[in-house]
């Protein structure tokens, strides 16, 4: 491949990239209910020459640039969104942005993958090993990273490293705050609020558990919280609930820190049980693995220098990406953006057009420092 060549391609390509993001937007494209983008992804693959392309079980978009042999690299672009099917896509456009729901998050991301495949075909682009890229499923809520796990499953053993396509351009997460979340269930007698004062209560018992939760203390480094986000239960004012529901979220940038916060959770709750006369479910709704690599790692080190010659500012963070899993797998892995935005997860996000071809250019010049 001529970079030159290449980069002078990718100049030329930002209203492309803009139009393929709004395409990909209107597709709905909910945690597990994917299948639909996913097969347009696959579509542009096979259009742009890449080999092997699926749709897999997971509803993720699979399709290899074949190389010369060796350990390949994996790109991986979130294709899912925060939004329900019944949000209304509507995209607004003005000079220099656009709005719609998940347009920034993760539509352009997934154009800007179709837009490296496209632009390392017509250059004639032959890696130093294979590419692997992957437009994944379930990285939302409690999609649960569902889609990069199933592609570590079938491509892991031969992958040397990942680089996921997400979040703004000049991000560079390296990272992975891992999450544990949980889904827990009182059971209790119940009666009447009345009659039957005195009886054990679902939501007694849940709110001395969440009143416990929260005095837990948690380390400041690594990074370590706890939340008790959604609750629910009961069935009338005036009777005693006989059932309860919480969900508890908590996150670390530590393998041992969530661990040992999980175990302080449940320890919570066992005791309430036994003093209320209570019983409690635990299920486990999600677990988004921790995992990381130094800031000197020579992956980081590689993309911190591209960044730098388009003119950025560098700068490694911790974030819960698609990168977490191939990270606690001990593949290195980092997450970079294709253009900047706001508004994340909410109906009126919105993207910058301007920037999207630096974006591009940034991941052509990665793939070259690792495959050319």
């Amino acid at each position: 491949m001529s970079l030159d060549k290449a980069l002078s391609i990718a100049d030329g390509m930002g209203d492309w990239l803009v139009e393929q993001t709004i395409e990909i937007c209107k597709i709905p494209a909910p945690g597990f209910e994917e299948k639909e983008r996913a097969e347009y992804v696959a579509s542009k693959m096979k259009e742009f020459g890449l080999a092997d392309v699926r749709v897999d079980q997971a509803y993720n978009a699979v399709g290899i640039l074949k190389g010369k042999g060796g350990p390949a690299v994996l790109f991986a672009a979130h294709i899912d969104t925060v939004f329900p099917r019944s949000q209304p896509i509507e995209i607004r456009r003005e000079p220099g942005k656009v709005w719609a729901p998940g347009i920034r998050d993760n539509s352009s991301g997934t154009a800007g993958m179709l837009g490296l495949i496209k632009v390392l075909k017509e250059s004639g682009f032959t890696p130093k090993c294979d590419l692997i890229f992957v437009g994944t499923s379930g990285e939302e809520g409690l999609g649960d990273l569902k889609g990069i796990k199933q592609a570590m499953k079938d491509f892991g053993r031969r992958t040397a490293m990942v680089v996921c396509i997400d979040g703004d351009l000049g991000g560079l997460t390296h990272m992975g705050v891992g999450s544990r979340r949980l889904k827990v269930t009182i059971h209790a007698a119940g009666g009447h609020s009345y009659g039957a004062f005195g009886a054990s209560s679902a939501i007694h018992s849940m709110g001395r558990m969440i009143a416990q939760i929260a005095d837990i203390k948690v380390p400041i480094k690594p990074k370590t919280t706890y939340n008790v986000g959604v609750i629910s239960g009961g069935h009338s004012v005036n009777s005693i609930a006989t059932e309860a529901w919480m969900l508890v979220d908590m996150r670390s940038e530590g393998v041992a820190e969530l661990t040992a916060l999980e175990k302080q959770v449940r320890e919570v709750i066992e005791p309430v049980c036994a003093g209320d006369s209570v019983k409690a479910d635990i299920e486990v709704v999600g677990d988004r693995p921790a995992g990381g690599i130094p800031k000197d790692h020579p992956l980081v080190k590689t993309v911190e220098g591209v960044q730098a010659k388009l003119g950025m500012k560098p700068s490694g963070r911790a974030g819960s990406t698609d990168a977490n899993v191939p990270l606690n797998m001990g593949i290195p892995a980092v997450c970079i953006g294709c253009t900047t935005g706001g508004n994340g997860h909410r109906p009126d996000e919105w993207l910058d057009e301007a920037p999207f071809a630096l974006g591009l250019k940034q991941l052509i010049m990665v793939t070259a420092e690792l495959a050319g």
